[in-house]
């Protein structure tokens, strides 16, 4: 897909790139006739104004963007602050963009970078396939794009993040060895790591003869850390917990939901770690000051800060020429912080 300029387009349309500017800007001094005619035009090649260049002669912002789901988890706001401090120190500015986990966030999101000249982008993906061909024409026209946190995403780019199977076999392993087998794995609906984290789940129950319940797969759907999925999380803990056969473990794969269910189980008054051990993807800082404190999977989030920059700094020094790339997917290593929430029987 062509990135077209004004003058490109005064040229199809043998008009002036003066007359198509004001025309998209609705300009009295141009006929209805002629504006429709420039409207469908652009239309046609999905022309978005490059506002930016209308300020500089260069077309060069020296402004990066990140992409994130939400700013409220505590994982992303640390990704977010390396960013920050590892670009403090170069000419590049750095602007902060949420999706709340919504693809037509997503899309609006990638449209103003590219209306604003935005030259580089680090997005954590909503969907494995989100604003996909949107992504391509980026990367082809407009400014390199690196993926972190959500790697599964079909962009062909340098992606960085962490091998979801591996922790979370580990994480359920060490369960395990707690005497703990009915284990349930919480997850936020539709993530992208979700499938490798339930193949984790499943080869770590599989290799210990554990028998595998699709009724412990609890997925939780939510748009912010902010939404109200108390009740719900509430309900389906409760009916796994009335069962004749109640779980003794709960592994939970984001910090939000760590946190909730931590807040639940004490609420349903069932002792932890007696009862139910409990492991929680987390970066929260309070883990440690939580009744009881809770075990985490801890991802490297300075690492992975600095990998995204040192990768993007890269392209953008080669100018984006996608031939030149090799691109590779990097997994970094996450860490277990034991604390409280977990012990043997």
């Amino acid at each position: 897909m062509k990135r077209f300029t004004l003058k490109e387009i005064g040229q199809q349309l043998n008009l002036s790139p003066g007359t198509i500017s004001k025309a998209l800007n609705d300009s009295h001094e141009i006929s209805a006739e002629t504006k429709k005619l420039i409207l469908d035009f652009t239309q046609k090649i999905n022309y978005i104004p490059n506002f930016s260049a209308k300020s500089l002669k260069t077309g060069r912002s020296n402004t990066l963007a990140i992409i994130v789901p939400f700013i409220s988890s505590s994982f992303f706001f640390d990704f977010y602050e390396e960013i920050s401090h590892i670009l403090s120190q170069t000419n590049y500015k750095l602007i902060l963009l949420q999706t709340f986990n919504d693809e037509k966030k997503e899309k609006e999101a990638l449209e103003l970078c590219i209306q604003s000249n935005i030259e580089g982008v680090i997005i954590s993906p909503v969907k494995n396939d989100s604003s996909l061909s949107l992504l391509f024409y980026m990367m082809d026209q407009v400014c390199p794009v690196i993926i972190f946190d959500r790697i599964n995403h079909q962009l062909d780019t340098f992606k960085i993040g962490i091998q979801n199977n591996k922790v979370i076999y580990q994480a359920t392993e060490e369960m395990i060895k707690n005497k703990r087998e009915n284990i349930i794995l919480l997850l936020c609906k539709d993530i992208g790591g979700n499938v490798s984290r339930i193949k984790g789940y499943k080869d770590a129950l599989f290799n210990a003869s554990i028998p595998f319940k699709e009724e412990n797969i609890v997925e939780i759907s939510y748009s912010s850390p902010k939404d109200n999925i108390d009740d719900e999380l509430e309900s389906k803990i409760n009916t796994l917990l009335n069962k004749p056969s109640a779980p003794n473990a709960l592994l939970s794969t984001t910090d939000t939901l760590s946190l909730k269910v931590l807040h639940i189980l004490n609420k349903l008054k069932v002792k932890i770690p007696d009862d139910m051990n409990l492991i929680g993807f987390s970066n929260t800082p309070f883990a440690n000051s939580l009744n009881p404190s809770l075990t985490t999977i801890t991802q490297p989030t300075q690492l992975m800060a600095e990998k995204s920059v040192e990768l993007l700094l890269q392209m953008l020094k080669k100018k984006n020429k996608k031939n030149y790339f090799e691109f590779e997917t990097y997994f970094l290593d996450c860490s277990i912080e034991h604390r409280k929430s977990t012990s043997s029987l």
